[in-house]
């Protein structure tokens, strides 16, 4: 299995990431579990790859922060 090397880029969008979930504490967040269509979850992932988010989660909760801004 061929070793995949990292751009300056995702190093940081690693980085910021981790720094984010390290920061949040273990009382203060939840995990939460909810089925989705296939066809929502090819959009998330199309989004993540898009901005070079490290992981499906970390979109989510952006994506779920840019919708509840307006509120």
């Amino acid at each position: 299995m061929p070793v995949m090397s990292l751009y300056v880029n995702d190093a940081i969008d690693i980085y910021l990431s981790v720094r984010y979930m390290t920061s949040m504490s273990e009382t203060n967040s939840e995990r939460i579990i909810t089925p989705m269509p296939k066809s929502l979850v090819e959009k998330i992932d199309d989004y993540r790859f898009k901005e070079r988010i490290p992981s499906r989660a970390e979109a989510v909760r952006r994506l779920l922060e840019k919708g509840l801004q307006g509120q």
